[in-house]
């Protein structure tokens, strides 16, 4: 099936669009910039300042981005 969003109305000029149904809206850890994510994801790059975040503290600390 399809997933249909309900419009929410928007309170004004510089207020963030609505969330879609399923998803949180989570927010960079560098840029602020936010990011709605899907239910059971956790982590995702930033698509401004490319850095990768997650929801879990400590999930990737192994790794090295560059």
């Amino acid at each position: 099936g399809v997933a249909t969003g309900v419009e929410k109305p928007t309170g004004g000029a510089g207020s963030e669009p609505p969330i879609p149904a399923g998803h949180s809206r989570f927010y960079c850890s560098k840029c602020r910039s936010p990011y709605d994510l899907p239910s059971g994801a956790n982590s995702w790059r930033c698509a401004n300042c490319h850095t990768f975040n997650s929801t879990q503290p400590g999930e990737c600390e192994w790794c090295t981005i560059m």
